[in-house]
């Protein structure tokens, strides 16, 4: 089943049926200003230390409680590689993105398994959210 798939690739989190997300039960968060004061310093000890923690295979959420706490709007156009440029500014910065897309569509649910698990989340738990609007179709 797709809620034992979800159990499996993702420890600790699960498939909320109600809204079709898939939901991080211990909700780990970190506070954009200490990540932004890392990433701005030359200290590579303190980077070590604490590495492990925040770049995890699974971007972690905002805080929402930062003084630095700006949102980013990455608006694109489909299929021109977004997904990409999304697991890379993740894997750059630990935090989870977001996107407005609809949840109940294959497509996006499929994003959301391959690692996105900010898909479907515009609030202060992402820092950049992607969207398509205004999404338009050729036909």
């Amino acid at each position: 089943m797709f809620s034992e798939n979800v159990q499996n690739k993702y420890p600790g989190f699960q498939l909320n049926d109600n809204t079709g997300l898939i939901e991080n039960l211990s909700v780990p968060e970190i506070n954009l200003d200490t990540l932004f004061a890392l990433l701005r310093s030359k200290d590579i000890a303190r980077y070590e230390h604490v590495r492990s923690s925040l770049f995890t295979r699974q971007g972690l959420y905002s805080t929402g409680a930062a003084r630095e706490q700006q949102s980013v709007a990455y608006v694109t156009y489909p299929r021109s590689g977004n997904s990409l440029m999304r697991k890379y500014f993740e894997n750059l910065t630990g935090i989870a993105t977001g996107s407005d897309m609809v949840m109940k569509f294959l497509p996006n649910m499929a994003l959301q398994f391959c690692g996105f698990k900010g898909e479907g989340i515009v609030d202060n738990r992402v820092w950049i959210k992607k969207s398509h609007f205004p999404f338009t179709t050729p036909f």
